[in-house]
């Protein structure tokens, strides 16, 4: 995740888009944390994480590597982009290999680097790749994990109500992409705060790229026109977020795909998720509105792995910090490639650029 500054700033929450019922358990959406509160409409939050803060955040795992970041919506359920399946797409197709097997997702991440008590490591079960997506890629980037083993001590991120016509201004993404483009990858889950721009915006820097900016599909634009502040490889696939008027981190968009990292004038492409909720119902059975009531059965009187009480109102609450974003881009991995009738498994990393239309 590439950041050119460090700042601490002040968060306002907006909350006619998100709004909930303020008098339920909060079983989705809360950080791990210092005490949350609400001062004149904001909160003061600080720029980086620092330690293991939400929960909700996954990492897709190959070769013990961090290929793509994910998030947990519900009992175990994860939403990450298709283009993390991209390259296994045809041979899975072929009957060569099961997407189920390519990765593993790991929940509870601070640090990457060391054994901590939170990390649980998960198999998957099925995978969902968006039927769009094979025939208007980059778009339509939305795959949803289905995995093996219990899941109630992490609590997962909220999702939108309905869909969502007016953005908030700025959201957040934590990630364990690499700092710069083509750089080392953190230890620690970093968090950047990108601004959510107006299609207008998007369509002209779409158009400045000399691809086709009428193929936008169910996606926004966010980051910096100036630059700097970005996503970057690694962050595939992780969730862009913004607190609602009930402390509640949302879900709004996926880091789908960009143009390097953090140059001025290109702006990151973010999958809308309040636009597919029918689709994430149909595969899941989790509904928007009825999630909290679903989870709630599942966590509400068992303990997180650090010891407090997830369905506890008053546990484990976090300070709201303003949504921190980038650019989509996969970190280099090793691939499982098909050549001469055989398996053959790279030593190069295979560097994945999603920012061309014809990819």
């Amino acid at each position: 995740m590439e950041v050119s500054f460090t700042a601490v700033i002040l968060v306002v929450i907006f909350g006619p888009v998100f709004s909930n019922d303020s008098k339920r358990d909060h079983v989705c959406g809360r950080p791990i944390g210092t005490e949350f509160r609400l001062e004149e409409d904001r909160i003061v939050a600080g720029y980086d994480i620092g330690y293991y803060r939400y929960p909700w955040y996954a990492a897709l795992i190959r070769y013990d590597t961090v290929s793509c970041g994910a998030a947990l919506i519900g009992p175990k359920t994860v939403l990450t982009a298709a283009h993390c399946y991209k390259e296994f797409l045809d041979l899975a197709s072929k009957g060569f290999l099961r997407l189920e097997s390519i990765y593993t997702v790991k929940l509870g991440i601070y640090n990457i680097c060391t054994t901590e008590s939170t990390q649980r490591e998960f198999t998957i079960e099925k995978v969902y790749i968006h039927e769009g997506y094979y025939k208007n890629r980059p778009y339509y980037d939305l795959s949803l994990l289905t995995l093996q083993g219990d899941t109630s001590a992490y609590m997962p991120i909220c999702l939108p109500q309905y869909e969502i016509n007016k953005m908030p201004p700025d959201g957040t993404v934590p990630g364990l992409g690499t700092l710069k483009y083509h750089g080392a990858m953190p230890c620690t889950v970093h968090e950047a705060r990108l601004l959510v721009y107006n299609n207008s915006e998007c369509v002209r820097m779409i158009n400045s790229t000399g691809n086709d900016a009428k193929a936008i599909k169910n996606a926004f634009c966010a980051g910096y026109i100036q630059g700097g502040i970005d996503t970057c490889q690694g962050d595939s696939g992780g969730p862009l977020q913004s607190m609602n008027s009930d402390g509640d981190y949302v879900l709004l968009g996926i880091v789908s795909f960009g143009f390097r990292c953090a140059l001025p004038g290109l702006l990151g492409m973010y999958t809308d998720v309040s636009k597919y909720l029918d689709w994430i119902q149909e595969k899941s059975g989790l509904d928007a509105g009825i999630v909290n009531l679903i989870y709630n059965k599942t966590v509400a009187s068992k303990p997180t792995l650090n010891g407090t009480g997830t369905g506890n109102p008053n546990s484990s609450l976090g300070h709201h910090r303003k949504p921190h974003f980038g650019k989509p881009f996969r970190r280099p991995v090793r691939v499982i490639v098909y050549k001469n009738n055989r398996y053959h498994v790279t030593t190069k990393p295979l560097l994945h650029h999603p920012l061309i239309r014809n990819n």
